[in-house]
C-alpha cells in the first residue's frame, strides 16, 4: 500500500503549487479582475466607444408571450355574415270573437278586447290600428295598419 499513497500524496501536492500559481498571476498580483471586453473598446473613427452590450440585446420572438398559446396551421374563419334586419311582425290580435250578427245582408262584426266590446262592419278601422277586410263564415281577416299585415281571427267551434 506504500506505492499508492505515495501516488496519493504527490498529487495533492502538485495541486496545491497549481493553486498556489494562479494566485501568483500578474492581474491577481495587481488585485484588480480582468476588464470586460466592452470597458476596454478604444473609441472609434467618430470618437463614440463601442458598446457591445447594447448592440447584441435579445429582441423578444413574436408570438413569445403566451408560449401555451393553441396554434394551428389551418387558415382563419372567413368574418361572420352581417344578417338583414329583420322585418317587423304584427303583434298577435288582442281581439277575441264575440259574434257575428247579419241584418239585411250587412255582417257586423262583435269583438272583445278585455272588457271592451267592438263593433265593426267590413272596412272600418277599429281603434286606428286594425281594419276589417272580410267577414267569413268561419273566421274574420284583420289588417294591422302600421305593418299593413293581414291577420286571419278564427271563430271558436
Amino acid at each position: 500500500m506504500k506505492p499508492a499513497r505515495l501516488a496519493l500524496g504527490a498529487l495533492g501536492a502538485a495541486a496545491l503549487v497549481a493553486l498556489a500559481n494562479v494566485e501568483r498571476s500578474p492581474a491577481a498580483r495587481a488585485g484588480s479582475r480582468a476588464e470586460p471586453v466592452a470597458a476596454r473598446a478604444q473609441p472609434s473613427a467618430e470618437g463614440a466607444a463601442l458598446e457591445f452590450g447594447r448592440a447584441f440585446v435579445r429582441q423578444p420572438l413574436p408570438g413569445a408571450e403566451d408560449a401555451f398559446r393553441a396554434s394551428s396551421w389551418a387558415p382563419p374563419p372567413p368574418p361572420p355574415e352581417k344578417l338583414a334586419p329583420r322585418k317587423p311582425v304584427a303583434p298577435p290580435l288582442p281581439f277575441s270573437f264575440s259574434g257575428v250578427m247579419e241584418d239585411a245582408g250587412v255582417k257586423t262584426l262583435f269583438l272583445r278586447r278585455g272588457e271592451a266590446l267592438l263593433a265593426g262592419r267590413e272596412r272600418e278601422v277599429l281603434e286606428s290600428q286594425y281594419r276589417i277586410e272580410e267577414i267569413g263564415e268561419d273566421s274574420v281577416a284583420l289588417t294591422y295598419l302600421p305593418l299593413d299585415e293581414r291577420q286571419v281571427l278564427a271563430y271558436p267551434r
